[in-house]
């Protein structure tokens, strides 16, 4: 008997929504105090209540969302102080697994790395930025998959779908996508010669850069935000 592909087709799903919903908060569309109804969104996303089910659990366990026994899942604030805190919490942990993974990433897929973000800067940025999109994710995936303690890498990918759909709020700026391409570029170098001090300074100094620009996305969206 062939395996299921539908555990993989509803993982997509679940991000999907997760991420679509995300937006809708960032962007003033969904205000603190709507509810979220398991029926309307099963029907708006075409997919099982179980799904959007599991999607509004992820959407507690980030604080995205709270439940009340007599009104339900409702949104609840996000701010600018909520994109510095979990800035903060993403640079720590990045950090702290940098140190044990630096040594145990093989050479042939960081030479990879190096290469498709050369390739990339040399595209156009309209071109390449979702490509972009998709190499940051992996890149960042593959440091946590060579870090060594393995509740670190736990407590990183339950934070790593948030920061994530954050960090794509900068991919809507071409200067942004440019320079994120470069600092990759130089952080995989880093990498490759496993000088930590140097992939250290050069991750602090990407992770400010990437907070610096999704807060600056949060605060013009919420600035076009309809009025209600």
């Amino acid at each position: 008997m062939k395996p299921t592909k539908a555990p993989l087709r509803d993982d997509v799903a679940k991000r999907k929504i997760y991420e679509a919903v995300l937006q809708r908060i960032l962007n003033g569309e969904l205000k603190p105090g709507v509810r979220l109804v398991e029926n309307q969104l099963a029907e708006q996303y075409t997919v099982s209540r179980t799904i959007i089910r599991e999607v509004l659990f992820t959407l507690l366990r980030d604080n995205l969302v709270e439940r009340n026994h007599n009104r339900g899942t409702q949104v609840v604030s996000f701010t600018p102080d909520c994109v510095e805190d979990l800035y903060e919490i993403r640079k720590s942990l990045e950090l702290l697994a940098l140190k044990t993974a630096i040594n145990a990433m093989p050479l042939e897929p960081l030479l990879a790395f190096e290469q498709r973000f050369r390739e990339l800067a040399s595209e156009a940025v309209q071109v390449a930025a979702p490509q972009h999109v998709e190499v940051d994710l992996a890149f960042h995936a593959f440091v946590f998959e060579h870090c060594q303690n393995k509740r670190l890498v736990a407590y990183l990918e339950n934070v790593s779908q948030l920061i994530h759909s954050l960090r794509l709020l900068g991919y809507e700026l071409e200067d942004v996508v440019r320079e994120t391409g470069e600092q990759h570029l130089a952080l995989v170098q880093a990498f490759i010669r496993r000088d930590l001090a140097t992939a250290e300074r050069l991750l602090s100094d990407h992770i400010d850069w990437s907070k610096r620009n999704a807060l600056r996305m949060l605060i013009l969206r919420r600035g076009i935000a309809p009025v209600p």
